[in-house]
């Protein structure tokens, strides 16, 4: 019984050091996962940023062709203004 009862710390010993294997094993799978999820973050949010950067450059652009079309609709109404004097005056030259 003497053997049988000094086994036991051993026997305790190796179920506390196989528990710690598992347990470090088990910490390695979750640090991995984590890095890999860390790692999808860091790429959701560099193409978060690169959209707003891209939505950024084209309401610039958008402003910029809103600010162009007024300025191409004023040239046109003062064209259809002009246009209207050159009429009105052939026409006065026409019965004078």
């Amino acid at each position: 019984m003497p053997e049988h009862d000094a086994l036991k710390p051993l026997e305790r010993l190796e179920h506390r050091i196989l528990e710690t294997v598992r347990e470090l094993k088990a910490a390695r799978q979750e640090k991995a996962q984590a890095e890999s999820e860390a790692a999808a973050l860091r790429e959701t949010v560099r193409d978060l940023k690169s959209a707003g950067e891209q939505k950024a450059q084209a309401e610039s652009e958008a402003a910029a062709l809103r600010e162009r079309v007024a300025t191409l609709e004023d040239e046109r109404r003062q064209i259809l203004d002009r246009v209207e004097k050159l009429l009105v005056q052939i026409d006065t030259l026409a019965q004078g």
